[in-house]
């Protein structure tokens, strides 16, 4: 049987979150659960965060910090609290580089969890890999992140993101040519390359062309779309030009030529009826964890942890959220008295199993030598279904060849 995932009326997310049943009588549960707050000698991570300039994703990263504070107020790492350090890169690589060293040499952290950025990994990720320090992010976009050998990602981001829900058109709808309006900002091409490759190893058309989002007349845009003869388009916008892009193709009865694809940050309680219900069925967004409402006991002790911190439970929190209780179990099974950088470098290279209900499979770091890693592979897709959200049945899960980069 198909959920329906049915938010709307402009209810705040963590309102109704708040509202399940199923969470309201439950309690935190985080690390040795012990109720005692943590007094032994703080163990220092720190993070990065976009949290102004260009947007603000730091949601990932108070996902994190969210489930520290939990984590400390009942017992710590056997009796150690987690110093949490967060920093603002303020959506600039140089800055994010200042941060990096000032949490790694100034701060000692043993670990970076739940970093949520756009630009951390760009200027970072070299010299993560230079201090012998892992990172595991809750939320990224840029290659970097992906390529480096001492990240790991929660989230799948948006070229893997997209290659689940075009995966899912092409296996399912049966699209037969892809559009990918490519925007011009760095990165953006590597997403579409990603496209490209799937689409050719499908047998699939393709069409791309560059889009700059700050000045582009939405209806010409849409104009371009159709006149690549495209069945499908694979919109990378972000969360603010989501819905004035579909009132243009609305405008242009695109939807009934078009499956209009999108990332996860499309999948919004308030979207269905914001855009209206002509996009029932004609609008279909990746997931990259699955909705907390209907997971499990994780999902259902993620909401709380988030309603307690008075942290919004979205998506990049459950990012930050797994990251945090990832590092918290893998910390739990090492001498608290030895626990250092090296340590806890070759713990967390060592994860090859975390299992989690908001996971549609297990999350792995991969291989400690290898190029790059992708530790969350398969998600979810959703679309929109008589004003709300459908969650569709079965995880979409990437192939080896599929990431090849």
């Amino acid at each position: 049987m198909k959920h329906f995932w049915t938010l709307l009326g402009g209810v705040a997310l963590a309102a109704t979150f708040a509202g399940s049943p199923s969470v309201a009588e439950a309690a935190p549960q985080c690390g040795m659960n012990t109720g005692q707050a943590a007094t032994g000698a703080p163990i220092p991570i720190g993070a990065i965060a976009t949290a102004s300039g260009a947007a603000d994703i730091s949601s990932g990263t108070q996902g994190a910090k969210a489930y520290f504070d939990c984590v400390n107020a009942n017992g710590g790492i056997n009796g150690r609290p987690i110093a949490f350090a967060m920093e603002d890169d303020q959506t600039r690589p140089d800055k994010a580089a200042e941060l990096a060293k000032k949490l790694v040499e100034d701060h000692k952290a043993v670990a970076l969890v739940g970093s949520s950025s756009l630009v951390d990994c760009i200027a970072t990720s070299e010299y993560y890999e230079q201090a012998g320090i892992v990172s595991i992010m809750a939320a990224a976009v840029a290659p970097h992140c992906f390529a480096g050998r001492n990240i790991s990602m929660m989230n799948a981001g948006p070229r893997y993101g997209g290659l689940g829900v075009v995966k899912y058109a092409v296996e399912t709808l049966g699209i037969k040519h892809l559009v990918c309006p490519q925007p011009t900002v760095p990165g953006a091409d590597w997403i579409c390359d990603g496209m490209q490759k799937f689409a050719e190893s499908k047998g699939i058309g393709f069409s791309r062309f560059p889009v700059d989002q700050q000045t582009v007349d939405n209806d010409s845009l849409v104009q371009q779309i159709l006149q690549t003869g495209g069945d499908a388009a694979l919109y990378n916008g972000s969360v603010p030009t989501y819905v004035p892009f579909l009132a243009a193709a609305e405008r242009a009865d695109a939807g009934s030529q078009v499956k209009f694809l999108f990332p996860m940050p499309m999948f919004n309680p308030d979207i269905p009826k914001t855009v209206g219900s002509y996009w029932n069925d004609k609008v279909w967004v990746n997931l990259e964890f699955r909705s907390p409402v209907d997971s499990g006991p994780d999902g259902s002790n993620f909401l709380e942890v988030m309603k307690a911190a008075g942290t919004a439970p979205d998506a990049l929190a459950q990012g930050g959220y797994l990251a945090a209780r990832l590092v918290t179990e893998t910390l739990l099974k090492l001498d608290p008295a030895t626990i250092d950088r090296a340590s806890v470098t070759a713990a967390l290279e060592a994860v090859q199993t975390f299992e989690s209900d908001m996971l549609c499979q297990p999350w792995a770091y991969g291989p400690k030598d290898a190029a790059g890693r992708l530790g969350n592979r398969s998600g979810l897709t959703a679309q929109i279904h008589a004003d709300g959200w459908q969650v569709n049945e079965g995880c979409v899960t990437l192939t080896d060849a599929e990431i090849a980069e």
